[in-house]
């Protein structure tokens, strides 16, 4: 299984790393892609923590098969992600293939809303962010797995871990996830 989470300048720490770690302990191969526009690998999330992007959106190899791609919040990051041609260019080739793609916090509305890339699903955001979610498709769920949609949506950093869980149910199956949330000390 190979995933490719997008972060941008201010993208939200505990987001991008739990959903990182949470993915490479179920076995996922992850890169960690900055959209910064200067085309900077180190980048400085919303907290001051500064992260190091395995590569540049645009140097990721066009022919990969990507299970998932996924965008963490945090706003100056979702705006970063959002303004990126080429990251939103592979979230719709992914929504076109009908492969995996998560959002959480913020980017749900400032990135998937904004590129009319959420199409019918059902889908949940920041509490702030709600009312950019068209209404008939709003859910109050902390996380939201849309199966249908191929979307997995979530509330925030306080959601990252049963957010990045979800995802790895979806990819992996539910055996894979209650092994990796195990010995994480992760509660029913």
């Amino acid at each position: 299984m190979q995933a490719v989470v997008l972060m941008g300048p201010g993208s939200e720490e505990i987001e991008t790393v739990a959903l990182v770690d949470v993915l490479v302990r179920g076995g996922v191969v992850v890169t960690l892609a900055s959209c910064a526009a200067d085309g900077s690998l180190l980048l400085t999330a919303s907290r001051g923590v500064r992260l190091q992007a395995d590569c540049h959106v645009t140097d990721l190899p066009a022919d990969t098969h990507w299970d998932l791609v996924a965008v963490p919040g945090g706003v100056p990051g979702s705006e970063a992600i959002r303004d990126c041609p080429p990251a939103i260019a592979l979230l719709q080739a992914q929504a076109d293939a009908r492969r995996w793609r998560a959002a959480i916090c913020a980017a749900p509305a400032l990135v998937l809303a904004h590129h009319d890339l959420l199409g019918h699903a059902a889908v949940t955001c920041h509490p702030g962010f709600q009312a950019r979610l068209p209404a008939s498709q709003r859910r109050l769920e902390r996380v939201v797995v849309d199966s249908e949609a191929r979307l997995i949506t979530s509330q925030g950093p306080g959601t990252s871990i049963e957010f990045a869980l979800a995802i790895l149910e979806q990819l992996g199956g539910p055996e894979l996830a209650r092994q990796v949330a195990a010995p994480m000390v992760i509660a029913d």
